[in-house]
């Protein structure tokens, strides 16, 4: 299965990316396709969100592990 996503951005106008991916795709994966799709540099900080039904933010997935707990 290919999962396709259409990013879109309320700071630049116009600004449209379809970004397709196999569904066994990690989200370093998706990360690496965005960050190709818009020219951006390897390494920018980056973060997905797991969202309930209602868009809530429910989990935060980082690119680096930005826990400072260090027990």
């Amino acid at each position: 299965m290919i999962f396709r996503f259409l990013l879109l951005s309320d700071e630049v106008e116009d600004f449209k990316r379809e970004i397709q991916i196999d569904a066994d795709a990690t989200f370093l994966d998706l990360h690496k396709a965005i960050i190709e799709s818009v020219g951006y540099k390897d390494g920018e900080m980056s973060s997905f969100f797991i969202c309930d039904d209602n868009w809530e933010k429910e989990q935060e997935i980082t690119l680096e592990e930005m826990d400072t707990d260090y027990e």
